[in-house]
């Protein structure tokens, strides 16, 4: 049988080409029975290449495309490839000073792997050795008909990123997304997942001026061509005329400003209805065995919202949160705060005289209004922050009011008179408008910024009145405003204010006085205003979310210090988190009554190096909920891969070197964040000890670039994510510990 391999390569160093064309002479003059050809065959003067290499891919039983140098073309084209079932072979040419360090970072090709060459002799080996033309082997994934869009989010949170999320709120349409903040790496499994599970996928490529721009758009042109290749709606938006490609250029949308987004967005979502509509007629195919068809969720909250009712695990700080008995939900990045936002949501808005504001501002508005503060003189600073959140939470109470009854006021007599009272006063907002939460407290950032700028000019350490103050802020009549609530309210239930998000993108050990200012401002106005409404008999609740990280610098810096009350969400008991995975895996069909390890012994090798495999796995975890579930996910998927009925421990292992390699770049990013200079700092304790002195640690980042006034706060982000831990030698015990749930506790 004659084999059809197409090679798609970069276009640049030119060495690669002149390797690989070498190396495909040789191949069409061998014996073996490859039909082999490179993107240069296919160049043709008048014609888009790119129309050539998706028929050759298709034509092709074997893939082999060359990552020494990431690009877009060829990221695109390995995509399309898997999504099309091809045998897709990488390869890195390792004379050429290979890009590993962005390929670990980027994720997607762990699963993959890729072989080295260094020369046409040893390429032409490694070819035609190819004889397994068996693609990836993936799970079933049934259409998410519940959120059937899925959008790959950008880093930092710019206009034409919230307007797009906007825009699909707006159209009623629920959605996953990735985002770079929360999982800094996007695995194989992950992508496939999340496009064969859409009806849409939404894509925002960044302009070269973007900081992220480089990441965000490898993982665009893979999803782009996996998308593509499985037949799923792709909208590609881009800014300006760059970076797509020119062959590429007809597969994207451009717009100069956020709002032309509006019109693509407008477009794709009666697309959207059609194509679901069309589903409901189709039937999933079915793979044979119970570990291929096992869906474990996504690791990330906001991506399963619609299933996690199902299997989450209702603890004793859920329960408290319901009861309306904790102002704050603490807890480390992973530790379960997203699931507990949407849990407390959804059972708190099941009764309809409940209303229930879900607030979750991006990074991005709220950056704005901290440059805000920065302007002002210290003893302001607060009195603004406090009026500012004030009038955005008592706009928002009374927006979700109007949105939530807007039929149900015309058939209640009760509601007739105070919700048009309220939609009178509300009316003359100019963001009345906008959607979505991220894009009027965007709106009324901008405002103030604007209107501050013109009575005040530029100048910073501004004193301002209270009066100035509430000139600035306030457009409505509060205290009417207010009156008019009570009226309205008086004929609910309960009024619950959820906020989430508002460290969002605040760098671990690099929080600043004044964004403590604005937690502390914003647990001010929502304490002022529950006293409002309780002295009035109405009941409104307030849970915020934040790090602990956060929560004990607040407390550092706040007079009457443990006044909140709170739950804290990080995990200390291994057995819970054996109970969110049986859970988990009762609902894929088991019986409710199976135990974890009658559950988890028919799915993966009991033990691994004499240790329970499931307690191999938690520690390795860190105990965090999501990298639990990440880390049992990449164990899941290499089995798959492998054919394999059970998870073996080869397949645990290989999982184990993913996930550190997502955990490695999830650290470099935070350090980036507050030191920029040591983002690569992890990569000097390659070859060092397992076992080090604090002396030799010292001496590993003298090695580094990082001046030494950074050093020991280094060490505490090492320590503060578990890159290191502290072994204590006792007489009868050697104990090493990784986990700390306090700043304090370095």
């Amino acid at each position: 049988m004659t084999l059809r391999v197409f090679v798609p390569y970069p276009s640049y160093p030119e060495q690669i080409g002149y390797t690989i064309e070498e190396a495909v002479k040789i191949l069409r003059k061998s014996p073996h029975n490859l039909k082999i050809a490179s993107w240069k065959q296919i160049d043709i003067p008048g014609r888009f290449i790119i129309e050539g290499v998706l028929d050759k891919i298709d034509k092709s039983e074997i893939v082999v495309a060359d990552i020494t140098n990431l690009n877009f073309n060829v990221t695109f084209e390995i995509g399309y490839a898997i999504g099309r079932l091809k045998r897709t072979f990488l390869i890195i040419n390792k004379a050429l000073n290979p890009q590993k360090k962005e390929i670990s970072q980027l994720g997607i090709y762990d699963t993959l792997g890729y072989q080295g060459y260094e020369n046409f002799a040893e390429l032409v080996e490694h070819i035609s050795k190819v004889i397994d033309i068996s693609p990836l082997a993936f799970p079933v994934f049934p259409l998410n008909k519940s959120a059937p869009i899925y959008i790959l989010n950008t880093l930092h949170k710019t206009d034409a990123s919230i307007r797009i999320i906007s825009k699909v709120k707006k159209a009623r349409i629920n959605f996953r997304s990735f985002d770079p903040n929360e999982q800094p790496r996007l695995s194989m499994l992950e992508a496939y997942r999340n496009v064969k599970q859409s009806v849409a996928v939404i894509i925002n490529l960044l302009s070269s001026r973007a900081t992220d721009h480089y990441s965000n758009n490898l993982r665009g042109a893979f999803l782009a061509g996996l998308s593509y290749a499985l037949d799923i709606e792709t909208l590609i938006l881009q800014e300006g005329d760059e970076p797509v490609p020119i062959d590429y250029r007809d597969f994207v949308s451009v717009y100069k400003h956020p709002h032309d987004v509006d019109a693509y967005i407008n477009e794709l979502a009666p697309n959207v209805m059609d194509r679901l509509q069309y589903s409901e007629t189709q039937k999933d195919p079915v793979l044979k065995g119970f570990l291929p068809n096992l869906e474990l969720g996504a690791p990330a909250a906001e991506n399963e919202m619609s299933n996690l009712g199902n299997y989450y695990v209702a603890t004793d700080e859920f329960q408290r949160a319901l009861e309306g008995s904790v102002r704050l939900a603490v807890g480390r990045k992973g530790s379960g705060k997203t699931a507990l936002f949407f849990q407390v949501r959804d059972q708190i808005r099941s009764n309809r005289k409940n209303i229930v504001l879900d607030l979750k501002p991006e990074g991005h508005q709220l950056k704005r209004f901290r440059d805000i503060l920065l302007r002002l003189g210290s003893s302001v600073q607060e009195h603004v922050a406090a009026a500012f959140w004030e009038y955005v939470l008592l706009l928002e109470i009374c927006h979700k009011i109007l949105q939530k009854d807007r039929s149900l006021h015309t058939r209640d007599h009760n509601l007739f008179e105070p919700y048009r009272r309220l939609a009178n006063l509300y009316k003359n907002d100019d963001l009345i408008e906008e959607a979505d939460f991220s894009e009027r407290i965007l709106g009324l950032v901008i405002r103030i910024i604007t209107e501050f700028d013109e009575r005040y000019g530029s100048d910073k350490d501004q004193y301002l009145t209270v009066g100035q103050v509430n000139e600035i802020i306030y457009k409505h009549d509060i205290p009417k405003l207010r009156e008019e609530l009570v009226e309205y309210l008086r004929w609910k239930d309960s009024i619950w204010v959820l906020f989430d998000n508002i460290d969002k993108g605040w760098p671990t050990r690099g929080v600043g006085q004044i964004d403590t200012i604005i937690l502390r401002a914003l647990l001010d106005a929502t304490r002022k205003i529950e006293q409002y409404f309780r002295k009035n008999e109405i009941e409104l609740f307030t849970i915020i979310f934040v790090r602990n990280d956060v929560y004990e610098l607040l407390v550092d810096e706040t007079p009457d210090r443990g006044k909140e009350s709170k739950v804290s969400l990080d995990w200390t008991d291994s057995d819970r988190l054996r109970e969110l995975l049986r859970l988990r895996l009762v609902y894929n069909g088991l019986s409710p009554s199976t135990g974890f390890q009658t559950a988890w012994n028919g799915i993966c090798a009991s033990h691994i190096g004499g240790e329970d495999s499931s307690e191999y796995l938690i520690e390795r975890s860190l105990m965090r909920p999501r990298n639990f579930l990440t880390l049992v996910n990449h164990c899941k998927s290499n089995a798959v891969n492998f054919g394999n009925s059970k998870i073996t421990v080869k397949d645990i292992q290989q999982a184990c070197s993913i996930y550190s390699a997502d955990i490695g770049n999830e650290i470099g990013l935070e350090i980036r964040d507050v030191f920029p200079e040591a983002e690569d700092i992890l990569y000097y304790f390659i070859g060092k000890p397992s076992v080090l002195t604090i002396k030799q640690i010292r001496e590993c980042l003298s090695e580094s670039p990082v001046s030494p006034d950074v050093h020991d706060r280094l060490i505490e982000i090492f320590l503060w994510f578990g890159f290191l831990g502290v072994r204590q030698q006792t007489e009868a015990d050697i104990k090493d510990t990784y986990i700390f749930t306090s700043v304090r506790q370095l």
